[in-house]
């Protein structure tokens, strides 16, 4: 019977539940990344990915805390093949789902934060730094720059406040 899991049906396949690895973080960093670029979502939209690694066998899932399955975390399954109705998911109890997701959350805000770095010597240096901290390919977080800049808000606070403040003038003047 085909299996319902992370927004996906399986079928013909076993899941075997693994701990994430660096390198399957990486991997969804990157899916995201691809999908910020054809797309114009921002990373506060992302809720959801995916990352499939033919190294290793494994298929590694990305819910945000706004996914449908409504709890946040981060799965690593290695995908067997299996006879039809033999489907199955183990899962591993002992596994934190939770950390690896906090972990991405964090290294995105740590990118966010490096982009703001004048100095782009200093910027590329801190991404890699970011990178060898977390065990990640330093070229996933360097092609990302690009991406995380184009994600930003495009006015400062002033500007922000002054088109509120000029947008509801009318509005302001009324409830004076």
């Amino acid at each position: 019977m085909p299996i319902e899991l992370h927004n996906f049906t399986w079928e013909g396949v076993r899941l075997v539940q693994v701990e994430t690895q660096p390198h399957h973080i990486a991997g969804v960093l990157s899916n995201i990344r691809e999908t910020l670029k054809s797309s114009d979502c921002e990373w506060e939209d992302i809720y959801s990915a995916y990352y499939g690694s033919e190294e290793d066998g494994t298929t590694t899932f990305y819910e945000g805390e706004r996914a449908e399955a409504g709890k946040p975390g981060i799965w690593t399954y290695v995908v067997y093949d299996c006879d039809l109705g033999k489907e199955e998911v183990v899962t591993n109890l002992d596994i934190d789902t939770l950390d690896p997701a906090l972990k991405l959350r964090r290294i995105v805000a740590e990118v966010i934060a490096a982009t703001t770095i004048s100095s782009p010597t200093d910027q590329v240096q801190r991404l890699r730094d970011i990178a060898t901290e977390n065990g990640i390919s330093p070229e996933v977080l360097l092609s990302s720059k690009a991406e995380f800049q184009r994600s930003q808000p495009k006015h400062g606070f002033n500007e922000a406040a002054s088109y509120v403040l000029e947008k509801n003038a009318e509005l302001y003047r009324r409830l004076a």
